[in-house]
């Protein structure tokens, strides 16, 4: 028997190399013509054409496994190009469930030996909402940057005011207005007309009426000003711990300039003081009053000290009512008013007077 060597294999090798390729070529060539089944996902895309209704989501599955018939090359083809399934729904009524069909296949132009056979699973389920139309409100949202500038005297006005949504009927009830975009505020002396886009970034699946609106008002330049040394008016029998603070208001320039240190008061209002007050006080929130309607204050501090008053020191300066006694306490008792002294019968009584002067003798 004659033995193997390398030299057996080496001798002629390009020649036995270029064999096996050519063997190799023709086996794949012959394969891609044959005739074979493939079995490859594809995705369902769900159209609904009912008017009245629309999809909330996809199907479920989402995918399916389709069957698919032809010649091998193009099936390698059809693996790469993923086909869909177009699932087509008209007179939607009270079904949720649709069956698939394999004619339902889009198969990629050029692969025109290939045919779907076949569809597991053959049902899917849609989530259908009936579709409804409502009108809500428009809110004008101001610019941040405009916020900090300006003061608008009054809601801004927008045109149209309400606009027509329409969508499925679930998502359309949570909504109770469609916003703006946020837009800065460019004035014409005191007023302001401009165009401004909606906000519909959180609306998916829901249609509106139209896309922009018409923004028009009337806006102040904003105004800071400051009242320093400003005195804490307590309830009597109180004192406050700073007895003075600084007031901030900030509005409309006309309406603050207006405003006079007289119009201004920072109180500590009876209400916020407890009951049980202990003897080293309570730390109470300081309100300011006298500030025009629009505009908005603070103090500094804003919280003080407040403590009871001792006898013969100072008192607070408030017309505010004396607190009623708590509950169980006993009555306050008024003392009786003091007796006239009585006479001591060891001490002579000083003698008539004698202002009055004797009867002339006749």
């Amino acid at each position: 028997m004659r033995r193997l060597s390398v030299r057996t294999f080496t001798n002629q090798w390009r020649l036995k190399l270029t064999s096996l390729a050519l063997a190799i070529l023709l086996w794949v060539v012959v394969t891609a013509e044959q005739v074979t089944t493939q079995w490859i996902p594809v995705r369902v895309d769900a159209v609904v054409r009912d008017p009245d209704f629309v999809l909330d989501g996809g199907a479920e599955p989402a995918t399916v496994r389709v069957r698919f018939r032809g010649p091998g090359r193009e099936l390698w083809e059809l693996a790469l190009e993923r086909p869909t399934l177009v699932l087509a729904v008209r007179n939607v009524g009270n079904a949720r469930t649709f069956s698939l069909d394999p004619n339902m296949v889009r198969v990629p132009e050029g692969l025109r030996g290939v045919e779907a056979t076949d569809v597991r699973p053959g049902v899917v389920r849609l989530n259908l909402q009936r579709q409804v139309t409502r009108s809500v409100p428009v809110r004008a949202r101001i610019g941040a940057r405009s916020a900090e500038r300006f003061v608008l005297r009054g809601r801004p006005s927008v045109t149209p005011a309400t606009v027509d949504i329409t969508g499925p009927e679930e998502a359309l009830s949570a909504i109770e207005e469609v916003p703006t975009r946020a837009f800065e505020i460019v004035r014409d002396d005191s007023t302001f007309s401009q165009r401004v886009n909606l906000d519909t970034a959180g609306l998916h699946g829901i249609r509106v009426s139209t896309q922009e609106v018409r923004v028009s008002g009337r806006a102040d330049r904003r105004s800071d000003r400051a009242f320093a040394v400003m005195a804490v008016a307590v309830p009597p029998g109180y004192v406050a711990s700073p007895a003075q603070v600084e007031v901030h208001v900030s509005g409309a320039e006309p309406v603050v300039g207006r405003l006079t240190p007289r119009e201004v008061r920072a109180v500590v209002s009876v209400d916020s003081i407890p009951h049980d007050l202990p003897v080293s006080g309570s730390i109470v929130p300081v309100s300011i009053l006298g500030i025009p309607a629009g505009a908005s204050s603070r103090a500094v501090p804003g919280r003080v000290r407040v403590t009871r008053a001792q006898i013969g020191g100072p008192a607070g300066d408030s017309a505010s009512p004396a607190r009623p006694p708590a509950p169980g306490a006993p009555p306050s008792v008024r003392p009786a008013p003091a007796a006239p002294p009585r006479p001591n019968p060891a001490v002579p009584l000083p003698p008539p007077s004698t202002s009055a002067q004797p009867p002339r003798p006749r």
